[in-house]
């Protein structure tokens, strides 16, 4: 059992605050990680990653500058067990993925975001952890999409944490509560296609399988989502969002809760009532259906 939060604002809330202030409210759904995605109108391109010791971190530079321009750094303290590191660049479009999945094929580095307005930002253990050890700035921000993780089946280490991102399509990020039966064949798949995976987490097969379709289909995010439905075996809820569209997809067993409540300037998306009052007093949500697709854009 894990939780999920997703928010799309029109009205300029604070984003970050709001998806933190929902996962409180559903951490008895998961206390071994958590994490969330913002994304804001802001054009700096930024790179989120990890570094199991600081040895990496000249081999990280290293790569990068075949790609981009280094603008700013920011390191996390260097006695963590897992180093984080940010850092703005100036680099082409085309050239974002090709950086994401070259830094990705280092054992010791991992990526948790890399686009234009997008931040993933994640920690272990409860909410707390991920207030205390962030610093979180994104901006005027639109949207984004939250998690709390229940380890079921990998290793409680933050890269494990959710929201997951791949280098098939970089500013896509998706949170996952369920699992997935075919977790291996899909993996198969996948690295045929040239991922890398950096956990054994089944969610981060997912990630890779949606920005895979969005790759192919020209960033389509409902025909993405439609292609996961047919292709992904097991009991699922899966919100997903990029820079300009953002949705979910629910299994078609329909065991895994997903609701959803809208108005003209609010939509929320979530695993319980409850966490939609942390943003609007008197709401009532909806359940959606086994199978359903739907996208709103941003």
């Amino acid at each position: 059992m894990c939780g999920i939060a997703g928010v799309i604002s029109k009205n300029n809330m604070d984003i970050p605050s709001g998806l933190i202030s929902m996962l409180n409210l559903i951490q008895h759904r998961g206390s071994d990680a958590s994490g969330i995605a913002v994304y804001s109108c802001d054009n700096t391109i930024t790179l989120r990653t990890t570094l199991k010791d600081k040895a990496l971190a000249t081999t990280l530079i290293e790569i990068i500058k075949k790609f981009a321009k280094v603008l700013e750094e920011q390191i996390s303290d260097w006695s963590r067990n897992l180093i984080f590191s940010e850092i703005h660049l100036e680099i082409s479009e085309e050239d974002i993925p090709k950086l994401h999945a070259a830094i990705n094929k280092v054992p010791g580095l991992t990526v948790h975001s890399l686009g234009k307005g997008m931040k993933v930002y994640k920690e272990g253990g409860l909410i707390g952890n991920l207030i205390k050890n962030n610093t979180i700035n994104c901006g005027a921000a639109t949207h984004g999409i939250g998690h709390v993780r229940m380890a079921t089946e990998s290793a409680e280490d933050i890269n494990a944490a959710h929201p997951f991102v791949s280098p098939f399509y970089p500013e896509l990020s998706i949170v996952h509560n369920g699992q997935f039966t075919n977790y291996f064949n899909m993996r198969r798949f996948l690295e045929a296609k040239g991922a890398t995976f950096k956990t054994m987490n089944d969610s981060e097969a997912a990630s890779h399988l949606i920005a895979y379709a969005m790759r192919e289909n020209g960033g389509d995010l409902k025909a993405a989502l439609e292609y996961a439905l047919e292709a992904m075996d097991g009991v699922f809820c899966i919100i997903a969002a990029t820079s300009t569209q953002m949705g979910f997809v629910k299994d078609k067993l329909g065991i895994k809760p997903m609701l959803l409540f809208e108005t003209d300037n609010l939509v929320m998306f979530g695993s319980e009532q409850i966490e939609f009052t942390a943003i609007a007093e008197d709401v009532f949500a909806d359940e959606m259906d086994p199978g359903e697709v739907r996208v709103w854009k941003i």
